[in-house]
């Protein structure tokens, strides 16, 4: 005799009318398994609805070319081309000093740069 033949579930249900239900698991093992997929199902519900550990939706569609004006920086570069996406800042900044062979401290006015334009 296994664990799972060894035990026995009863239970008793009592109706709005009085009646009482007697209930037994004939099948432990399916109805565990059973038990298992709903707990699954429901965590996967609840990360969906709840967004945890979403993967960013913007994607990089295309590089915009930007000229680098006097007393402007890589952060109010990456502000004016993503503003309206919901992303970091740090991380578009991160990915311009990435794709241009970077740091932020070595951009100057003049230069040429590729910013990520997320959509």
């Amino acid at each position: 005799m296994n664990f799972f033949e060894s035990i026995h579930f009863e239970g008793t249900v009592q109706t709005m009318t009085g009646r009482r239900h007697h209930y037994r698991i004939a099948n432990p093992i399916r109805f565990f398994i059973f038990l298992f997929i709903c707990v699954m199902v429901l965590v996967f519900a609840g990360f969906s609805v709840l967004n945890i550990g979403r993967a960013e939706a913007a994607a990089v569609n295309t590089y915009a070319q930007v000229s680098v004006s006097e007393n402007e920086s890589l952060w109010s570069i990456a502000e004016r081309y993503n503003d309206d996406v919901d992303i970091d800042t740090r991380e578009v900044v991160h990915e311009i000093c990435e794709v241009n062979d970077i740091s932020a401290a070595d951009v100057q006015a003049g230069d040429t740069i590729f910013v990520p334009v997320y959509q």
